[in-house]
């Protein structure tokens, strides 16, 4: 009987999927992929930042609106952020303005379902922010509340494709002005490949090896691979959640009639039917600061520092003053 050593190594394999819905550019997968190793500039290419925000249009003082604006690439991380936004924000009901170029699918349906668990209105939307935003370096929030920050909500130009539309579906309400875009693509999976090197110690008995332990030394990435192609559990996991969300089926053939470098925009009057909005507006409604003036103000409209009431005392009799 011989003990002895030796090392081995596996070729690349595919060891682990990731399920994504990316931009024109696919900028959401290579980034995920490589966990934003090369940053840019350019914030929608960053993971998704969240902030709660406070209406600066003065004329709604001391009563305006107030929400959580969430911009950026859905990755792993986003459903947890978003928690952790729904936290800060304690007791008040807030709706969610989002724009988005897509990301991770499965952290989208996360976050979607999280969004439909708490009764959130859902509009594509984005934020100008008044003094700085929150991925400005040494920005101080000015919003009324630590960590928050005001601005102005507009529709024009703001966007959801790709897994975005998977989040707006949650909403309670859900809105999209005229001047927004929503639209979809294809869904492509990367794997991640490495190679695995391990060191086996084997016997030899009657002339042949036997292995008697394996243990891995070293694991090296060697790239990615990606395809078109849906797996059978996503596509049952993705008409599961339209079903539970109340989305049509046919958002799917949607998604897989358009290649990934495209963007199918999605008509006001599909996404009504499909169920993806429950209204189509000409402006942003949400965040509306005329809306908390109205008598049935919505409950994200919050009053804040009101201005002291003058005092009415009773008033003595003649000669007689309290």
């Amino acid at each position: 009987m011989i003990e002895n050593f030796h090392m081995r190594q596996i070729l690349p394999g595919l060891m682990a999927a990731l399920i994504l819905l990316a931009g024109p550019s696919g900028v959401a997968g290579a980034a995920e992929a490589r966990k934003m190793e090369n940053k840019s500039d350019n914030p929608l290419e960053q993971p998704m930042v969240f902030s709660i925000v406070r209406s600066a249009a003065g004329y709604c003082e001391p009563n305006c609106p107030e929400w959580i604006y969430g911009e950026g690439q859905i990755v792993s991380a986003t459903p947890a952020a978003f928690r952790k936004v729904l936290k800060q924000s304690g007791r008040r009901k807030l709706p969610l303005l989002i724009v988005s170029p897509g990301g991770n699918v499965m952290a989208a349906l996360e976050m979607g379902r999280t969004v439909r668990k708490f009764g959130i209105d859902v509009e594509v939307s984005a934020t100008r922010f008044m003094t700085c935003a929150p991925r400005d370096r040494d920005c101080t929030p000015d919003g009324p509340q630590k960590g928050e920050y005001r601005g102005i909500a507009f529709s024009a130009g703001a966007f959801c494709w790709s897994a975005c539309p998977l989040v707006l579906a949650a909403g309670r309400h859900r809105y999209s002005s005229q001047w927004a875009h929503t639209g979809v693509h294809q869904i492509t999976t990367v794997y991640a490949k490495e190679r695995v090197y391990f060191k086996e110690r084997y016997r030899m008995v009657g002339g042949k090896k036997k292995v008697v332990s394996r243990e891995v030394v070293e694991r090296k990435r060697s790239g990615t691979q990606s395809t078109t192609r849906l797996p059978k559990a996503t596509r049952n996991a993705l008409l599961g959640y339209f079903a539970e969300m109340g989305v049509g089926r046919k958002l799917l053939d949607a998604m897989l009639s358009t290649p990934p470098d495209r963007i199918r925009r999605l008509e006001p009057e599909e996404m009504l039917a499909l169920g993806l909005i429950t209204e189509l507006t000409d402006t942003d409604t949400l965040a509306d600061p005329e809306r908390c003036a109205e008598a049935t103000a919505p409950g994200h409209c919050v009053m804040r520092n009101p201005a002291p009431r003058t005092a009415i005392l009773p008033q003595g009799k003649p000669g007689n003053p309290t």
